[in-house]
Formats: structure tokens, sequence, C-alpha cells
């Protein structure tokens, strides 16, 4: 999981250093700014009225291990 939101990141970052001019600089900037902003968003409209942090928290911990997982167990299979 780490591994493939490092390439993600690392894919990004080389095509803001590689950017010429500023403008272009500040777009790419512009953008990762507005999806980290939606992706906070829509989290937080998602989570049901009903639940506690402590919950919330605990199923966002439960998804990314379920997520690790599967990468590792189709990384061992040499699926992935």
């Amino acid at each position: 999981m780490f591994e493939l939101l490092a390439k993600l990141f690392s894919r990004t970052l080389k095509k803001f250093q590689n950017a010429e001019n500023q403008s272009e600089k500040k777009s790419l900037f512009f953008k990762a700014i507005f999806y980290i902003l939606c992706a906070l968003v829509s989290l937080i409209l998602y989570i049901p009225p009903g639940i506690s942090f402590v919950e919330a928290l605990g199923s966002v911990v439960v998804f990314i291990f379920i997520i690790y997982s599967v990468i590792r167990a189709l990384k061992y299979f040499k699926i992935f």
C-alpha cells in the first residue's frame, strides 16, 4: 500500500519538478490541493451521523489494513 502511494507521489513530484514555467507549477499545486480537499470533504460526508469519532477512525484503520493485506497477498502470488 505504501509502495503504491509512494509511486503515485513520486510521479506527481517528478511532474512538478519537471514543470518548465511557474504557471504550470501553480496549476499542479492547485490541482493537488483541490484533490486533497475533495477527498477530505467526501470522507466527512460519507460518515454516518450516528457513529463516534473512535468508530470512524477504527473503520479507516481496518480499511487500510485490508487494502495492505490484499496488496501483500497479490504480491505473494505474483499477480501484482
